[in-house]
């Protein structure tokens, strides 16, 4: 995620298990996909469909999310028949095929729910293979402004950047997808929309649940080269210390690095010693991270986020991910996201690949729907940026949104998990009390 996940060695390329599906490409190593045939068809094509009537109701007080509840007419306002194009140049192969490639097929799962419902509003996913590179996703992009694409969902890979430039200048509009660095939200200006909470908000959740676990002194390890992993220490050491712990010591590391020695050392030798241990770190590096750190016989509680939330945390720190604690978008074993999980199976004909980000995707598109029907019926992107601006408690898979109109960042709910052995539990959905500013 996210201007932020960077698989950057080859291990964690092998380690890779979610087996994300490539685009066809052609010459130029462009595709567009159908909602029939997500990520998979090189012909030029256009999705067709919606966000489905029915949405996620409101977390419950036990923190899992219910079933999906059907909305009644009542509560949306009648519009005429109108149909929204949505552009997405992705690396849909690589390694950020993993986010890329699961994020459209959640939009194309929306389009045709949504379809499926005779929602007023028909969506149409017109998509692009960039490869994850800055050159091709730029060319892409292009094409697709060309082309008379004015909304955009961004690619969760470097080019996000020179995507946003490009959809500034052509007087569109856009979501990050799957980015939560609110670093984007300054960087690409207001025509930028996060539908996701931003990282400030999943720190300060983790900072919050750190408190009330009674830990005093807190360790944090980052690395300085995406906003990722170079900000989320900074945002927990902030909500920590507001809810008064101490950070007795910060670290650095590298993504990709596969040898965590020098880490694991300056924590056995802390004085005072942490109580917990909070880091960005995400897959592989992070279950690589725990077996050094547990096999040196560091018991230290082992605090995280949603670079975690994928089967290969597990694959790659085996029993030493047991009791560590990420937040995250939703939880997969119940509730809204398991329902999502289970029909997006039945729809496309295949297992979503990814806990959450399928599930993100979709609602990427059921925001965007929600926003047309604010705006009236309204496809242009200066109404559409003024009704994103004012939506508020859209019911999503990943927590009820309210978009913050200062900040293009929306308040929404955390969920924490919580590794028993290798399998997810549900320790908590809520907004933190106090959110470090981003």
């Amino acid at each position: 995620m996210r201007g932020r996940w960077r698989l950057a060695a080859a291990a964690a390329v092998a380690l890779l298990s979610v087996g994300a599906a490539a685009c066809g490409d052609d010459d130029e190593g462009t595709s567009e996909s159908t909602a029939a045939a997500p990520a998979e068809s090189s012909a030029a094509a256009e999705t067709s469909a919606p966000a489905e009537s029915s949405a996620p109701a409101e977390s419950s007080a036990g923190g899992e999310s219910s079933a999906p509840a059907e909305s009644s007419a009542a509560e949306e306002p009648a519009i005429e028949p109108v149909t929204l194009r949505i552009g997405f140049s992705g690396a849909l192969e690589g390694p950020y095929a993993a986010y890329d490639a699961t994020l459209l097929k959640g939009m194309e799962y929306a389009a045709k729910k949504l379809a499926e419902a005779g929602d007023p509003v028909t969506v149409e996913i017109v998509s692009k293979n960039n490869k994850g590179d800055q050159a091709l996703a730029a060319t892409t992009t292009q094409e697709l402004i060309d082309d008379g694409l004015k909304v955009f969902v961004l690619t969760t890979a470097d080019p996000y950047a020179a995507q946003g430039s490009l959809i500034t200048a052509a007087g569109g509009v856009m979501s990050v997808g799957g980015n939560t660095a609110p670093q984007i939200a300054k960087d690409l200006g207001d025509r930028a929309f996060f539908f996701v909470f931003g990282d400030n908000v999943q720190a300060s959740a983790d900072a919050e649940y750190a408190c009330q676990q009674g830990y005093k002194n807190a360790w944090l390890i980052g690395s300085d080269e995406i906003p990722y992993t170079k900000d989320l220490p900074k945002y927990f050491k902030d909500a920590f210390e507001h809810c008064g712990g101490t950070v007795v010591g910060e670290d650095v590391y590298k993504i990709g690095q596969t040898e965590f020695r020098t880490q694991v050392t300056k924590i056995q030798n802390a004085n005072p010693a942490p109580d917990v241990i909070f880091t960005p770190m995400f897959v592989p590096d992070s279950g690589i991270f725990l077996k050094a750190l547990r096999g040196a016989g560091v018991t230290t509680p082992f605090l995280s986020t949603d670079g975690n939330d994928s089967t290969l945390f597990a694959d790659s720190g085996g029993d030493a991910v047991d009791g560590a604690v990420f937040s995250t978008h939703g939880f997969a074993g119940s509730g809204a996201v398991a329902d999502f999980l289970a029909d997006f199976e039945k729809v496309t004909g295949a297992k979503a690949e990814s806990n959450t980000f399928e599930a993100i995707g979709r609602d990427n598109v059921y925001a965007l729907v929600a926003a047309v029907k604010a705006a009236g019926g309204s496809v242009e992107p200066d109404d559409l940026k003024t009704a994103i601006e004012g939506l508020k408690d859209v019911p999503l898979l990943t927590g009820n949104m309210t978009m913050d109109p200062a900040t293009h960042i929306p308040i929404k709910d955390v969920t924490l998990i919580k590794m028993n052995g290798t399998t997810q539990e549900l320790v908590q959905t809520k907004t933190p009390d106090y959110i470090a500013a981003p």
